[in-house]
């Protein structure tokens, strides 16, 4: 079991509700929003920095175009040594990496929702094992910590290459995340960013002395896998990959945002907690 027993009645009602809002929101945007973006997206030839292209990236790339322009995005900022990623891994063969026990632990708790995750004898499994302990070779200051399970799991489904994955797992702790991301002064910047954009919201969550790190933290650690849906959570993952975290607290602000009036309405902190557990996932308009 990978929820509580008094969880399941909640996920079960969740589930129905994002279903028949996913549908709703998908016949309503499909004419109106959708086809004129994909058009646009086909008449796209060589890809090259741009505001055009940045505008046409925060409005969500099509799946059908998502694989191309993430390898794209990865190639600029890291250069594909050669043979560097097989190197990597007949070293993790050779010798046992410290960080292999760990990653063993967090492989079967890696996406638990997700079909090409949920099963131990899934096919992706292998991958991630192998791209996780390749990155913890390339990168020993880091080695491996809990979360880059995810953020690998994601570049996976997306990229499916193994090695593509790696270098999109470099390019996202290397060059996005800011070397300091994983230390105190995340949650301190969380906080003064809800004061300074939000400070109706915080002045409530002050007053029924709601820590909000506890709800944001895991947001900032792996951008979002695990807390929004899956098209929306791509859609916030095309930007990030291409502009960087300030990407990742725009989107905490606008989801804050979007349910700030809900939030106000409840005056219970036992019941704001609750509310916070499940609300980024009430979300279901990426628009």
């Amino acid at each position: 079991m990978t929820v509580p027993d008094y969880e399941v009645e909640d996920w079960k009602l969740l589930a129905k509700i994002q279903a028949l809002e996913i549908k709703s929101n998908n016949l309503r945007s499909q004419e109106l929003v959708e086809k004129p973006l994909r058009d646009r997206w086909n008449s796209v030839g060589e890809l090259s920095p741009s505001a055009e292209l940045k505008n046409l990236i925060r409005s969500g790339i099509p799946v059908e175009h998502r694989q191309r322009v993430w390898r794209w995005i990865v190639s600029r900022h890291c250069s594909h040594l050669p043979d560097h990623y097989q190197r990597l891994l007949r070293q993790s063969k050779s010798t046992e990496q410290p960080a292999c026990r760990q990653i063993e632990l967090d492989l079967p708790r890696t996406l638990t929702n997700n079909k090409h995750f949920s099963s131990p004898t899934s096919q992706l499994i292998p991958k991630l094992r192998r791209v996780l302990l390749a990155f913890s070779w390339h990168n020993p200051a880091i080695g491996y910590c809990q979360g880059l399970n995810r953020l690998a799991a994601v570049a996976l489904l997306v990229l499916e290459d193994e090695e593509s994955a790696f270098w999109c797992l470099v390019h996202i702790v290397e060059n996005l995340m800011p070397a300091d991301y994983y230390s105190d002064t995340l949650i301190t910047s969380q906080v003064n960013f809800l004061s300074e954009k939000l400070p109706r919201l915080m002045a409530h969550f002050e007053q029924y002395r709601i820590d909000v790190s506890l709800i944001t933290f895991n947001w900032f650690l792996v951008a979002f896998v695990d807390s929004l849906v899956s098209d929306i959570l791509l859609r916030v993952w095309d930007a990030f990959l291409y502009e960087g975290t300030k990407v990742i607290f725009r989107y905490a602000l606008a989801i804050f945002k979007y349910n700030e009036e809900e939030i106000l309405r409840i005056h219970d902190s036992v019941e704001i907690y609750q509310y916070l557990r499940f609300f980024t996932r009430m979300i279901m308009d990426g628009r």
